[in-house]
């Protein structure tokens, strides 16, 4: 036994421990100073609780250890590093698969695209009761859009997805319906399943095994990141950690593996990897944000060590935003990134929650041991990558270190938005990546170690063996999914779905008060909701009266103000003022003062129906 080895992991890996249990202890100790530009009303203000704390946590948590175990890497095991000149000479090309491993390999994808398409078919309809906040996020905007032909005459928190997505569902059903709305998400996450598996192909040329034991990677691999995406959790309210707004983070690392991994860095690649991000910037601000970050460090990388000029790159975005603001014209298109810029700005004051403690808080707060979760695999991921990078005699190759190395910045950057909404949806929707880097050094090491063993067997019969167990365990799995009846029946069941009237996703009180606001509002062009049920605009078939039909969000003063302006223009007869039931930490009247003041001083108590409080504008002699 080689015992000096033993002794040089023992010391690498008791610094790194050492250096998480420093990074666990200082999590509290560190506390920047409290500033709120904006006056943005909400937990964190209410705490007096730093926007930036919980990224310095993190940055702090992941960056301390990581760079430890670097440090440790560089102090005890100097003769294995790599010289970083290495790095980027890169002068290998992966080959193509083999005639007989390409064929099993495309006989598994047909296989597995079998199984979307079934699972697809075989769907119950979401017909559970509607979420007044984030389907009504969706509707009124999509009605606003509708109506007004407008993209952003909706301050929409998410982007124009959530005006564009229901119209385009709209349209191809002819009806303007919840039922419609609702499918949006299906067709996404099948397209979402589709190219994760397209994914998973290109990722299977470049694992470091025999020719033949790919193909069991790409099915082991494969089972790991389709069940990481999933259709249950539209009906539960939660989310998987590869959700439908994920579908542009998948080109994303489809393309970026033809420029890297291929180094097919053509002027058709680099013009879709710069316009996605652009394109989604428009539709999902925030993954668009994340995409465009990762796209500043891979110019500078083509352009140092591919000796590539960026004119064309430069070119594409400049075109791109002039072809947009043409499309919208100026006022649409300032509206857009002047509130994009103030909601940046205010996000996490909205509606921030102080991250919690790791370790310390799983079994103290809702959502610690999720939180704890997610930082174990942000800083494993983050470990495998630097060790997979800098360890000379690993067989991992140049351009696969380089892909991992932008693959973790993905990862790290999308962890943001776990720490802007410190909840378990946030934080499971935010693990995508660190789970993918983890499967496939994980898978990928165990078929190293298991493909001496397994030879004296033959290749082709663990091979073939294991595709007789893959075609078992996909045939249970497919029937456990599969459903006859609703295959027989997907046109008639998808026609009848869209055509639900609005109230069969309503509860009763919501139903009382749109009958009431029908009539009292049918001469009325635009209505304005005050509450954080959002989907009433959309009930009502109305366009809101203000941009800020999602009224919470316009905390920051001078969006107040902008409110105000808006509702002294349009001059609504009726407010929806507040329904005492539903409350996301605070009345929206005790978030937005100035606005709320404005209504107070200039509308009336009207009527109460169920929860529901409506003010009437006085009139003034």
């Amino acid at each position: 036994m080689n015992y000096s080895k033993y002794a040089t992991n023992l010391k690498v890996y008791t610094i790194l421990f050492l250096s998480i249990l420093i990074s666990t202890f200082l999590w509290s100790k560190i506390n920047l100073p409290y500033s709120n530009t904006h006056n943005v009303e909400g937990i964190y203000a209410s705490l007096e609780y730093s926007a930036h704390n919980d990224v310095v946590r993190y940055i702090f948590f992941i960056g301390f250890p990581i760079l430890t175990f670097f440090l440790s890497l560089i102090l005890f095991k100097k003769n294995e590093m790599i010289n970083l000149k290495d790095l980027f000479r890169i002068n290998y090309e992966y080959p193509a698969f083999s005639k007989s491993t390409k064929k099993m390999i495309i006989f598994s994808f047909i296989i597995f695209v079998a199984y979307i398409l079934v699972e697809f078919l075989s769907l119950n309809m979401p017909d559970m009761k509607i979420d007044y906040l984030h389907d009504g996020d969706y509707l009124t905007a999509a009605m606003n859009y509708f109506l007004t032909n407008n993209i952003w005459s909706s301050f929409a928190v998410h982007g124009a997805s959530m005006s564009i997505y229901p119209n385009l569902m709209w349209k191809i059903f002819d009806v303007e319906s919840v039922g419609a709305y609702r499918l949006f998400p299906f067709f996404l996450i099948i397209l979402v399943k589709l190219f994760s598996l397209y994914f998973v192909f290109q990722l299977t040329r470049i694992a470091s095994l025999k020719d033949s034991f790919k193909i069991i990677f790409f099915i082991i691999f494969s089972f790991v990141i389709l069940s990481m995406s999933d259709y249950s959790g539209l009906s539960n309210g939660g989310y998987n950690p590869i959700s439908y707004r994920d579908l542009y983070l998948i080109f994303f690392l489809i393309l970026l593996f033809n420029i890297i991994i291929l180094e097919k860095s053509n002027y058709l690649n680099i013009f879709l990897i710069c316009i996605v991000p652009s394109f989604t910037v428009l539709l999902h601000t925030d993954i668009g944000i994340y995409l465009n970050f990762t796209l500043i460090f891979l110019m500078i990388y083509l352009y140092i060590f591919k000796k590539k000029k960026n004119w064309f790159i430069v070119l594409v975005i400049s075109s791109f935003w002039l072809l947009v603001l043409a499309y919208v014209g100026l006022n649409e298109f300032k509206f857009f990134f002047k509130n994009m810029l103030i909601l940046i700005s205010s996000i996490d004051y909205l509606h921030g929650i102080p991250y919690p403690e790791p370790f310390f808080d799983i079994s103290e707060t809702k959502h610690g041991s999720r939180a704890t979760k997610g930082l174990i695999l942000q800083l494993i991921a983050g470990l495998l990558v630097t060790y997979k990078v800098f360890i000379k005699n690993d067989k991992t190759e140049s351009k696969k270190k380089i892909f991992f190395i932008f693959i973790l910045m993905l990862s790290l950057v999308f962890y943001r938005t776990a720490l802007g909404r410190s909840d378990s949806y946030h934080m499971k929707m935010s693990s995508d990546l660190p789970i993918l880097i983890i499967s496939f050094f994980t898978i990928e090491y165990l078929l190293i170690n298991i493909q001496k063993p397994l030879k004296s067997f033959g290749e082709k019969v663990v091979n073939y063996s294991f595709l007789v167990i893959f075609i078992f365990v996909i045939s249970y799995l497919g029937n456990t999914k599969f459903n006859y009846q609703n295959i027989e029946n997907i046109k008639s069941r998808y026609l009848e779905f869209v055509k639900h009237e609005d109230s069969f996703f309503m509860n009763n009180d919501t139903i009382n008060l749109i009958k009431y606001l029908k009539k009292v509002t049918k001469k009325e062009k635009c209505i304005q909701n005050f509450t954080y049920d959002n989907a009433i605009p959309f009930f009502l078939k109305k366009v809101s009266c203000t941009p800020y039909y999602s009224s919470w969000l316009a905390s920051p003063p001078i969006m107040q103000e902008d409110y105000i302006k808006e509702l002294k223009i349009t001059n609504p007869n009726y407010i929806i003022y507040k329904n005492d039931k539903f409350i996301i930490e605070r009345f929206t009247h005790e978030r937005l003062e100035l606005v709320n003041n404005y209504i107070t001083s200039n509308y009336s108590f009207h009527i109460k129906i169920n929860n529901f409080s409506i003010y009437k504008l006085m009139k003034f002699n």
